[in-house]
């Protein structure tokens, strides 16, 4: 590497101002050249494929909500549920640790920045010298120091894009983990109302089971029956009684996870209350359109500013290999040599790399591999977000027609068993077909409950795949 160094002067007089002449006309084109950039950064890059201009299985839906920037979960009415959400926003330490990796790269953007502006110290020092003769004297001097790299070719530009970009994806990682805490905190609070739900209908069932098993034992002890009767509505009653615990494990576990989203310790109470029910939750959100996601989704946001800080690695890379010049100055007041008083120096070091085997090449090859890696990851998650939404939107769409048919085939049950029951207790029939109607109504009702609560997972599901809005909540 080869050193140019520009003459150093001991300036009193004004004279020796003037020697600084060419030294001022050097800074001065120095600085004209300052933040020419030898790579171009995209600052919107976008995924290298072909984007649908629509979502397909919106062609076939006509109801959609209007746009909105009300928090997604508010589409739900349901306070308790707002509530929760709140407090978890509060005290969760996934959004703790999200907050902390944000403040993290603030200070690295701050260096980064502050690399581009001159780096000033205050100095000093005194000693003693003895010379031939005897003769001693005290040195003295103090004063201010500083050094400023003049970015030529942008080289420290480059890094500071690179550490902002780096502090916007944090940004918006921290509304990502927010945007899954509160539909992490919704699954487990509408798991818990179907639970509840569950408990509420298994115990409805137990007491038609014991009305039935009256009956039956009424009829028995009158000779109307046989003891087989009884038999049987004992073991369906005995079944109902069995699906309790299980149940009851499940809303616990519910209970002990929403416990753990809000960063608080299971404590074995319910903070769903038993008399919660599910929610309708009315027309679609408003969709738009696959490109949308782009600019709604945080995860995808914080992955194109991952690429941008990429390919600002790669103007830093190149600049690298250019010349480096770095000013040098000082001014002094020295006491103890002649003639002493007040020194000013300016030193410009100019810096070629020349043979580096092949180092910073190397460099920039990495970078731009890198950029490579970072653009399939971003392009591979934007699929992803749009196979989310579409998926979204055809489950939910085939979860309604579901829940359609399985109330008409519940119509249809709870007519087989109010005209089995007549029979049965008119002595028109025996107890199995009364048993098989009432076996499979209660399993349907279950079924029914566990599908409805299917459906607001959908819907969920569809809200996280839109990357919903999180309202007025801000970083």
């Amino acid at each position: 590497m080869q050193h140019h160094s520009m003459q150093q002067i001991r300036a009193v007089p004004c004279s020796g101002l003037l020697s600084t002449a060419g030294m001022l006309i050097f800074c001065c084109m120095a600085l004209s050249f300052t933040g020419c950039s030898v790579h171009t950064v995209d600052p919107n890059p976008e995924p290298p494929l072909a984007v649908q201009p629509v979502f397909p299985s919106t062609t076939e839906i006509q109801d959609f909500k209007e746009p909105t920037t009300e928090a997604w979960w508010m589409a739900f009415s349901d306070p308790q549920l707002n509530e929760l959400i709140k407090r978890g926003f509060a005290q969760n330490y996934s959004i703790q640790e999200a907050v902390a990796r944000l403040d993290q790269a603030r200070a690295l953007t701050v260096q980064s920045r502050a690399a581009r502006l001159p780096q000033v110290d205050i100095v000093g020092e005194s000693g003693q010298r003895w010379f031939e003769g005897g003769e001693e004297r005290r040195l003295n001097w103090a004063g201010v120091e500083f050094t400023w790299e003049v970015d030529i070719f942008n080289r420290l530009g480059s890094q500071a894009l690179a550490r902002q970009s780096e502090q916007q994806a944090r940004r918006e990682e921290v509304e990502a983990v927010r945007l899954r805490l509160s539909a992490e905190i919704a699954e487990a609070y509408f798991d818990a109302v179907g639970w509840h739900l569950q408990l509420a209908l298994l115990n409805n069932q137990i007491a038609t089971d014991l009305d039935l098993l009256e009956l039956t034992q009424l009829r028995f002890d009158s000779g109307l029956t046989a003891s087989v009767d009884v038999l049987q509505q004992s073991s369906q009653l005995a079944e109902a009684q069995s699906l309790v615990p299980p149940v009851e494990g499940a809303l616990r576990v519910s209970e002990n996870r929403l416990d753990v989203l809000l960063g608080e310790s299971p404590d074995g109470r319910d903070r769903v209350p038993a008399s919660s029910s599910f929610v309708d939750i009315g027309a679609l959100p408003f969709v738009g359109v696959p490109a949308d996601l782009l600019l709604d989704r945080p995860d995808l946001r914080a992955l194109r500013s991952e690429l941008v800080a990429a390919d600002a690695e790669i103007g830093a890379a190149i600049a690298d290999r250019f010349p480096q010049i770095t000013l040098d100055g000082s001014f002094l007041y020295e006491d103890g040599l002649e003639p002493g008083g007040v020194v000013f120096s300016l030193v410009g070091t100019f810096i070629q790399p020349l043979i580096d085997w092949g180092a910073r090449k190397a460099e920039v090859e990495r970078n731009q591999a890198l950029y490579v890696e970072r653009l399939a990851r971003f392009t591979q998650t934007f699929l992803e977000a749009v196979e989310d939404v579409e998926n979204s939107l055809y489950l939910e769409r085939q979860q309604r027609e579901f829940l359609k048919r399985l109330e008409r085939r519940r119509a249809f049950l709870e007519e087989t068993l109010e005209k089995t029951t007549e029979r049965y207790t008119g002595g028109l029939t025996d107890f199995l077909p009364v048993l098989a109607a009432v076996n499979e109504l209660q399993r349907l009702e279950r079924v029914i409950v566990q599908q409805e609560r299917a459906l607001l997972s959908f819907r969920i599901q569809l809200h996280r795949a839109l990357g919903g809005s999180l309202g007025s909540e801000q970083t």
